[in-house]
């Protein structure tokens, strides 16, 4: 049996609801920083945690959790305060979690979220 060494590298957990919030496992060979971005979090509108790894290029993972039932206009303004702090050309960025949106019908909020993504140079892969 392999064991696996992680470490706990970035979170955010809510305050006023049981349960929830967003959390980043680095291993622990990796050589990482924690991005504080919890001014931005507001629970039930955006949680947010980020880490940089420095391997051989600066890699940002930031983690995103949106809840369907949240307003949209608050988390896409703040991800967009985020991404402008983070984004130089020496950084790449990989933005995972759950944004909770329907990416099959063209709705407004898909929309706005591609135009600010592709603001940053950020392309869906999957």
């Amino acid at each position: 049996m392999y064991q696996i060494y992680i470490t706990l590298g970035a979170k955010y957990c809510r305050k006023s609801r049981k349960y929830g919030g967003v959390s980043i496992f680095v291993h622990e060979t990796l050589l990482f920083s924690t991005a504080e971005f919890n001014e931005f979090c507001k629970d039930q509108d955006l949680e947010v945690c980020a880490v940089k790894l420095h391997i051989s290029l600066v890699l940002c993972i930031l983690c995103v959790y949106r809840p369907p039932a949240g307003k949209f206009t608050y988390p896409l303004s703040s991800l967009d305060s985020i991404l402008n702090q983070l984004y130089t050309n020496s950084i790449n960025i990989i933005i995972c979690g759950d944004i909770n949106i329907n990416y099959i019908d063209n709705t407004n909020n898909k929309l706005q979220l591609y135009s600010l993504s592709a603001s940053y140079d950020l392309y869906r892969y999957c």
